[in-house]
């Protein structure tokens, strides 16, 4: 093997590592628009419920962004708190957890 061979290698590695570390296919994961398309919100809006803790699902870091589990967000969007809400980032993960993730 070259030194060029060990490079790819390398990199081929690191790629991987991200992708495992995402727990799932990138055609699985959604990005920061498509989320906020789903929930009917433009990104400015999505971004200030994120930074307020009112999005529940958690992100998960893919190269240089984020990203989030699609099964997930999809789950978050069909379960409501008792009062019909959606469930924010402090109570979701807990609900995440009976669902079965």
């Amino acid at each position: 093997m070259t030194t060029a061979d060990d490079e790819i290698l390398t990199v081929l590695k690191a790629i991987e590592a991200r992708l495992a570390d995402a727990h799932a296919p990138l055609s699985a994961l959604l990005e920061r628009d498509s989320f906020a398309a789903l929930m009917g919100l433009g990104v400015s809006t999505f971004d200030r419920l994120r930074a307020t803790g009112r999005i529940g699902p958690a992100p998960v870091k893919v190269g240089g962004g984020v990203r989030w589990h699609r099964q997930e967000v999809d789950a978050w969007l069909r379960r409501r708190t008792p009062a019909g809400e959606l469930y924010d980032a402090d109570d979701w993960p807990a609900v995440w957890k009976q669902c079965g993730a």
